[in-house]
């Protein structure tokens, strides 16, 4: 499995977020903000602790101080935003901020760091459960069918069996990935 994928799919998913919260007037953001607080949160941990610490090796010390520099950045934007209300003077900016720090973000990740360490399959493949065991931990949903995408049915059967999932041999693909996104979810 190619856990940059499930990062990939994290991205699409924020950027979905702020979409939603940009459309969304004055307390029907605050549950939106929140899941962006949640989602950036964890997603940020999450690199921190299994992609970085790997990827170095292969991209070099600086990508890795980099993306945690711009994580450091990342919370410093996203406590202005959750610290200010939704009505509040200054919340666009806040938010426009933080929007901007995360386009560059993703942009270097997806367009630098994982087509580098794609090279690499070896690498990969030593992350592909550490990534999905760290999801787990961290609460942080994975989309069935951005799972389904981002990987082989040979692979989610091999992170179904790790994740102890019961008759997953007879699983087609969909069913596979529906199983992972659901332990993930802690279903």
């Amino acid at each position: 499995m190619d856990p940059t994928k499930l990062l990939e799919a994290d991205h699409r998913s924020v950027e979905e977020l702020f979409d939603r919260i940009e459309q969304a007037e004055g307390d029907d953001r605050t549950p939106l903000i929140e899941e962006l607080r949640t989602s950036l949160t964890a997603h940020m941990e999450l690199e921190e602790q299994t992609l970085y610490p790997a990827m170095a090796p292969v991209t070099g010390e600086e990508a890795v101080e980099e993306g945690n520099t711009e994580h450091e950045l990342a919370r410093k934007a996203l406590a202005d935003v959750v610290d200010l209300g939704p009505d509040e003077p200054g919340f666009g900016a806040a938010l426009d901020a933080l929007k901007a720090g995360i386009e560059h973000h993703v942009e270097e990740e997806e367009n630098e760091v994982f087509p580098e360490l794609r090279q690499d399959g070896a690498i990969l493949e030593r992350l592909a459960t550490p990534i999905m065991t760290k999801r787990m931990e961290l609460g942080l949903p994975m989309d069935a069918d951005a799972l389904a995408d981002a990987s082989t049915k040979d692979e989610l059967l091999a992170e179904a069996r790790n994740a102890g999932i019961e008759g997953a041999a007879s699983m087609n693909k969909g069913e596979l990935a529906e199983a992972l996104a659901g332990v993930m979810a802690g279903d």
